[in-house]
């Protein structure tokens, strides 16, 4: 009887013959190269996943967090990234200069002119707090308009607006001219550049981030240095109509500034052949485009814009927002009061640019220290922040009842002090508390109600004057402003612990 043989289980049979050893060795050269070929598929898929990862970040990010992130893999060499920050730096010192010989002298500009025609305080404080109002709120457009135009373009456009709003003011007839060329052109231009200059620094210079910032905060103080002196001269030597048309001209070196916000090499890591180049830019544009929500650039910037004002629903985040308004419309206001009262006291307006002059010192000394104080470990922002602010309401109270002139040059010198500490760490304690990313959406929430609070407070203040008679008393009210901020700080450390607390506890 024959005995059938079944095959082993596991052979590779076809039917019931046994394999050949040369059709063994083909098998298993097949699985080797089927399991080879499904590895390089999964490798593809998984790059194309992470590449489209990286288009998403992409459009959360500025340009200038590319030099962190390279700096952080190797790709830029130290001294390059140095470079890149320093000529950063050196712009917005140059754009800080030019846009604060304009925005804070309002008075020494136009109040000969306003003074000529008879306009009230109320008719004044319109004027400036409209340009304010534009300054400030534009603020919360910089983030958006920087991702879809960059930083160089948005600045370069935003100088030669700048510069040709104080020609067109030159022109004035009445304070109707005067609300659309300075309030309108120069608030919403000069509110660009100057909220520009507070992001780009921190965002390029990733180490002795305080340094840098002291380099363009600086450059705020130097205008307001430089922007009294130069006005009166100008004035002395030319009329209104001479010395406006060209201070107008003089801001065209905000265009000098602003040519230094580009991506440097130091941003491409090393040096690549111009079609790589270009073939990241297409990737770059085509990742932008796929994770925007609509063509049009301008749709973008507004969704962007209005998504940033989520960022009040972290305490700490209204405390610097709530403050800030009160804060910057005390110190802004009574810097545009101040010029008006000494001339209603009999003062020429050389004693009131001499004021503001030495206040400009002093600014700038504490803008200076604060700034590079903070790059010290066991530097407290918040301790910093409320002495300036209580420094600012001590001494706009006692300008406002001290008559003699050393007395109050004195008194300038430490209210000085006051808003160049405060000032000095605008931008930092944003960083400080709410992070690098959280930046662009703080600050411009921030300023928008800052502007928001210049419609309604400024005018008030103008018609608290008018009614009461007296310039005391609005400055009095300044003060209160003020304080006002002091007190909101007290509660920062609770804020901070509650806002750590619910991020704990959110899913």
């Amino acid at each position: 009887m024959t005995t059938q043989q079944h095959p082993a289980a596991g052979d590779c049979t076809l039917g019931s013959r046994v394999p050949t050893s040369g059709e063994h060795h083909d098998n298993v050269r097949l699985l080797n190269y089927t399991q080879n070929k499904m590895g390089i598929i999964i490798e593809e898929l998984d790059r194309e996943r992470e590449s489209g990862d990286e288009g998403e970040k992409l459009c959360k990010k500025l340009p200038g967090d590319a030099i962190e992130d390279q700096q952080r893999s190797g790709q830029v060499t130290e001294p390059r990234v140095a470079d890149s920050n320093w000529t950063v730096a050196l712009g917005a010192f140059i754009i800080m200069m030019m846009i604060n010989m304009v925005g804070p002298c309002f008075s020494i500009i136009f109040s000969p002119f306003l003074l000529d025609l008879g306009a009230s305080s109320t008719t004044v404080g319109w004027i400036f707090n409209s340009m304010l109002l534009l300054w400030f709120t534009c603020g919360v457009y910089v983030g958006p308009l920087v991702e879809e135009y960059s930083w160089r373009g948005v600045a370069m456009a935003c100088s030669v607006t700048f510069a040709c709003s104080l020609a067109l003011s030159a022109f004035a007839t009445s304070p109707l001219y005067l609300f659309f060329s300075y309030s309108v052109l120069c608030g919403i231009s000069g509110g660009l550049l100057n909220t520009l200059g507070f992001l780009i620094v921190p965002h390029y210079c990733t180490r002795h981030r305080g340094v840098a910032n002291a380099c363009m905060t600086a450059g705020a103080c130097m205008g307001q240095m430089l922007g009294p002196l130069l006005i009166g001269f100008l004035q002395d030597e030319f009329g209104f109509f001479g010395a406006t048309f060209i201070l107008g001209a003089i801001m065209l070196h905000c265009c000098v500034g602003a040519s230094f916000f580009r991506p440097l090499q130091g941003q491409t890591g090393t040096s690549e052949k111009p079609d790589h180049l270009e073939a990241d830019a297409a990737e770059t544009a085509e990742n932008k485009s796929t994770c925007s929500f609509s063509n049009n650039a301008f749709l973008r910037v507004l969704y962007k814009s209005a998504s940033n004002l989520s960022v009040l629903k972290s305490p700490p985040a209204a405390i610097i927002a709530i403050g800030g308004v009160f804060m910057l419309n005390s110190y802004l206001n009574f810097m545009a009061l101040m010029p008006f009262a000494m001339l209603a006291a009999g003062h020429s307006i050389h004693t009131a640019s001499l004021y503001l002059t030495v206040s400009a010192v002093c600014n700038l000394m504490a803008r200076l220290t604060v700034s590079v104080l903070s790059d010290w470990s066991k530097f407290s922002m918040r301790g910093c922040c409320m002495t300036s602010v209580a420094a600012t309401v001590v001494s706009t109270l006692a300008f406002s009842v001290v008559a003699e002139a050393r007395w109050r040059t004195f008194i300038m010198g430490v209210w000085g002090c006051g808003v160049g500490g405060y000032m000095g760490l605008f931008n930092l304690i944003i960083v400080h508390y709410m992070g690098l990313d959280k930046l662009a959406s703080t600050m411009g929430t921030t300023l928008l109600l800052v502007g928001c609070g210049f419609i309604t407070i400024g005018p008030c203040i103008g018609v608290i004057r008018d009614v009461s008679g007296s310039y005391a008393v609005s400055m009095w009210v300044l003060a209160g402003l003020a304080s006002t901020c002091f007190t909101l700080w007290i509660f920062m450390p609770a804020a901070t612990r509650y806002h750590h607390k619910s991020l704990k506890t959110s899913p």
